[in-house]
């Protein structure tokens, strides 16, 4: 693995793959390659798809995907490898007693917004060219709901992580 990715990994792990330390989550994009989908369903990391069943296998395809990372899986750091040069995702820090299935909740209720004329639109902010677009633009009361139990946002740009906290 590159010396890059080592000095994420430490970033995003400073005490391990602790239990009791925070986890991290990646939020992939399925439409943005068609090998996540098949790389995190057919993985042996913990996922859940953010999308509710039954879903055409089209739409399975390009469904976002919470997936748990281990800071020593090969499977996860091939998945940073490929976040940070192909936008596949954001990373997600959450409080060790925060479950997949919570986080998996709360991302559920950002997926749909509606604009001026009612429409309702996906929100894709699980691409981080979008999310270092919205969150400067969020009040403290819209970023607090948006983090809900999240600790830290990140997103890889190329060898860069920047961290989005609640704090902004």
């Amino acid at each position: 693995m590159s010396a890059a990715i080592d000095a994420i990994v430490a970033q995003l792990w400073p005490k391990g793959d602790s239990l009791t330390a925070p986890q991290v989550h990646m939020l992939a994009d399925g439409a943005r390659d068609p090998a996540i989908a098949a790389m995190v369903r057919f993985g042996k990391l913990d996922y859940d798809c953010l999308f509710a069943e039954p879903l055409t296998p089209r739409l399975r395809a390009a469904a976002p995907y919470l997936v748990h990372l281990a800071a020593a899986s090969a499977q996860s750091r091939d998945m940073l490898q490929r976040c940070g040069g192909d936008h596949w995702g954001i990373l997600v820090s959450a409080p060790a007693h925060v479950t997949t299935r919570q986080l998996r909740l709360h991302f559920k209720k950002l997926l749909w917004v509606q604009d001026e004329q009612g429409r309702k639109l996906n929100f894709r902010f699980y691409d981080p060219r979008v999310l270092s677009v919205y969150l400067p633009t969020c009040t403290k009361e819209e970023r607090d709901y948006f983090f809900g139990p999240v600790e830290a946002l990140h997103c890889l740009e190329g060898e860069q992580l920047r961290t989005y906290s609640r704090l902004a």
